[in-house]
């Protein structure tokens, strides 16, 4: 078989989490079924075409065109504009979407549902970012697939319930977790990797966009609040790009009678992540909406213990392995931190977290989101 797969996703200067997942997807599966063939087609300029990741496995092709993303979403809307196939050297039987960017194709296709974001905390988003939704139609891309892939339970009711997708064209494919990257054992080359970012030492970390919906202003304000009653000194690492409407953090930043020991990272290389995450003391992800929620995956893999929301798709990532907390209750935060890092107690609850957490991460592999995408695809071009 033949599949074609939209990879602008992997041109982007910075690995977004799509980024992460197209990738990962792609090489599972061209592993698992060396029979068929991944076509894998993007657009973009010369320069951002050279950040596509370099793919040895013989059953892939990379077909890259010079042509800018905007001008070629304008070229896909036309009511008569040519489909992305066009513009491939074979015509494939089928094409997977990871992300329902603008797309143009007569072609039975797949595409996959990271979360419904937008639509349940629009608050979250700027304008520009309703508009951009508008403009690619994603309920239409959705709709009119062959099968949509949602990454969690959670992503697949809100699939549902905010796309009027039926349920019965929804097959669940949760993320996986590079295990030979993220494991608890310490790396060689780790401490090189922190000392980059001088964290050879413990440290509590923030690992996300600097956007509303990842609730960092209630980190910032649940870390004082801890900082004011403990003799604890430990600095917080917030890492990450910087997104929008970040006004309200950078003010609970500058505010806090903690601000020296408040460390800001831009964004951190996929080959450091793993040495960060092993290095923190506790990841705090306290999202108010997540579709799956990767990051709390691959602390706990790396042996982190993992404070996080009790909402949306986390506790189902996490299950018993992390302590949840209420997104919203800044006291319950900062009552998580004290838990697992004020002693007696703060040491033994660390260990059963680590244990849980690496248990827990072994039920993800992208081995088996790869095969259930795989088995969509293949299901794609026949006909009942």
């Amino acid at each position: 078989m033949n599949i074609a797969i939209d990879i602008r996703s992997l041109t982007a200067a910075h690995k977004t989490g799509v980024g992460v997942v197209t990738e990962s997807v792609i090489r599972a599966m061209a592993h698992q079924s060396p029979n068929d063939h991944f076509v894998l087609f993007s657009t973009g300029t010369q320069e951002t075409l050279m950040n596509i990741p370099v793919f040895r496995e013989l059953n892939i092709t990379v077909v890259p065109l010079s042509l800018p993303n905007k001008l070629a979403s304008a070229l896909w809307t036309l009511p008569h504009g040519p489909t992305m196939e066009r513009f491939l050297p074979t015509l494939p039987d089928a094409w997977l979407f990871p992300h329902a960017h603008v797309c143009k194709t007569a072609l039975p296709y797949v595409v996959l549902f990271h979360d419904a974001a937008l639509r349940a905390a629009p608050e979250c988003f700027t304008w520009k970012d309703h508009l951009r939704a508008k403009a690619t139609n994603e309920e239409k891309v959705f709709l009119q697939a062959k099968r949509v892939i949602a990454v969690s339970e959670h992503s697949k009711n809100d699939a549902s319930h905010f796309y009027g997708i039926p349920e019965e064209r929804i097959t669940v494919a949760p993320l996986g977790v590079d295990h030979a990257v993220y494991a608890a054992r310490e790396q060689s080359q780790d401490r090189s990797y922190r000392a980059a970012y001088d964290l050879n030492h413990p440290y509590l970390l923030a690992l996300a966009t600097r956007e509303p919906r990842k609730n960092l202003e209630s980190v910032v304000l649940a870390y004082t609040q801890f900082r004011s009653r403990s003799t604890e000194t430990l600095p917080l690492v917030l890492a990450g790009t910087t997104g929008w409407k970040t006004r309200a953090l950078d003010a609970a930043i500058r505010t806090s009678p903690y601000s020296a020991d408040i460390r800001e990272l831009s964004y951190v290389p996929e080959k450091h992540k793993a040495a960060l995450l092993r290095g923190a003391t506790t990841l705090l992800f306290p999202s108010f909406y997540e579709g799956f929620g990767l990051p709390v995956l691959e602390a706990m893999a790396c042996g982190t213990p993992v404070i996080t929301s009790i909402s949306s798709s986390l506790p189902d990532v996490t299950g018993n392995a992390a302590l949840l907390i209420d997104p919203l209750n800044i006291t319950d935060i900062a009552n998580a931190l004290h838990q697992i890092i004020e002693e007696p107690h703060g040491t033994p609850l660390r260990a059963l977290l680590r244990k849980r957490g690496t248990e827990r991460a072994q039920h993800f592999s992208w081995k088996k989101t790869g095969a259930v995408i795989l088995d969509a695809l293949h299901h794609a071009t026949q006909k009942y």
